[in-house]
């Protein structure tokens, strides 16, 4: 074997066990079920190990009594399945929860919350739906527990209808250097015991995270669409600015934000003290008019076609706030005074563009050059 080719390999077998040193001491490289974008894929080994980080809260009954009181039971695990203690002591981390409940009217299709607060600000007071605090909770065994809420539901409380629960917490791993933890879980019931049969499903959180690759607002422990429309229903008001924060109110004007009439017009988006006047619609293309990057009609959501067909003064008003339903002012139509017409002249599709069906009336613009042959 000639001298070029024995150090060719030698110098093969240096790369192959410098790569290998380099594969191995990349800590956390490839282990599950934790990504890039969080601290345990980086940390030692016998420190994921050891704090097993993450948190899943899983809802295991829930119950209303004939006298309103509502009770819930669940565990707190880790991604692996291993029960988690909330006080911190015989696992890593304390960990904070927080309960809302919640019925779907049957006459009804938003949520109206059991679980309210007072709140007050500029414009006002309100008693805007929230989480209960001040009930009890109970250890029931290894990370499983039981709270019962301070909050009781209404006397004469439909025991026929849709309720939920909502759960959602914190797992505080900052002194291992593993940043807070955060989950929320989603439980549907009928409190006779009956099958559940109607839901409010109209979005789906993937549909969201298509552009924010993790739904979550107020400090990330409140995640995804489920949780969201448990208190953001008509009866929330930004107690700021006067404004509504109902879903699908707030959820129109933030995608709107720079393209809003009343932004363009000269005034302020701003919710909860933030400002979203300089917002722009983030999808692909970057036109609000793409109903469907939210409105996804692929995900499986059961009401996946209610903006086709189901058109409300809320919803639409909501991009479309230059528009004044009572008097009829920049309405077409004149003045409305419910939702009840409404499909007659905006249904799902008719036959031309920019029509005034649903689809037409959101078509979007798209610029291509023109190619020799289509002159």
């Amino acid at each position: 074997m000639n001298k070029e080719r024995m150090h060719r390999i030698c110098r093969f077998a240096q790369l192959a066990g410098l790569l290998a040193v380099i594969t191995v001491s990349i800590p956390g490289a490839g282990r599950k079920p934790y990504g890039p974008r969080e601290k345990a894929f980086y940390a030692a080994d016998s420190t994921v190990e050891f704090v097993r980080p993450g948190l899943t809260i899983t809802v295991n009954q829930a119950k209303i009594a004939s006298d309103g009181t509502i009770s819930v039971t669940y565990t707190l695990t880790d991604p692996a399945g291993l029960p988690l203690d909330m006080t911190g002591i015989t696992t890593p981390g304390v960990i904070s929860v927080s309960y809302v409940a919640a019925v779907l009217p049957s006459n009804a299709e938003e949520y109206t919350t059991y679980t309210t607060r007072q709140q007050t600000g500029a414009a006002g007071s309100a008693i805007d739906p929230s989480s209960d605090s001040g009930g009890t909770l109970t250890n029931l065994a290894a990370g499983q527990y039981q709270y019962v809420f301070k909050t009781k539901a209404p006397s004469g409380f439909d025991a026929t209808a849709t309720h939920t629960i909502g759960i959602y917490g914190s797992r505080n791993l900052t002194v291992f250097d593993l940043a807070t933890n955060y989950a929320s879980t989603t439980y549907n019931f009928v409190p006779n015991g009956s099958k559940v049969s109607k839901t409010h499903d109209v979005i789906r959180t993937e549909s969201c995270n298509s552009c924010h690759d993790q739904l979550s607002f107020h400090g990330g422990a409140r995640r995804g669409v489920e949780m969201c429309v448990l208190c953001h229903n008509q009866a929330m008001v930004d107690t700021g600015s006067g404004g509504s924060l109902d879903f699908k109110v707030m959820v129109h004007e933030l995608h709107m934000g720079e393209k809003l009439p009343s932004v363009a017009a000269g005034s302020k988006l701003v919710l909860n003290g933030l400002d979203f006047s300089n917002v722009a619609y983030p999808a692909d293309p970057g036109d609000p008019r793409n109903c469907e990057t939210c409105h996804s009609q692929k995900t499986g959501a059961a009401q996946a076609t209610a903006y086709l067909t189901n058109p409300t003064r809320e919803a639409c008003g909501a991009c479309h706030n230059d528009v004044n339903f009572a008097s009829g002012a920049k309405h077409p139509g004149g003045p409305q005074i419910d939702d009840n017409l409404c499909a007659n002249c905006h249904f799902p599709k008719g036959e031309l563009d920019f029509d005034a069906s649903i689809t037409g009336a959101h078509t979007v613009l798209t610029h291509r050059p023109c190619s020799p042959d289509s002159r």
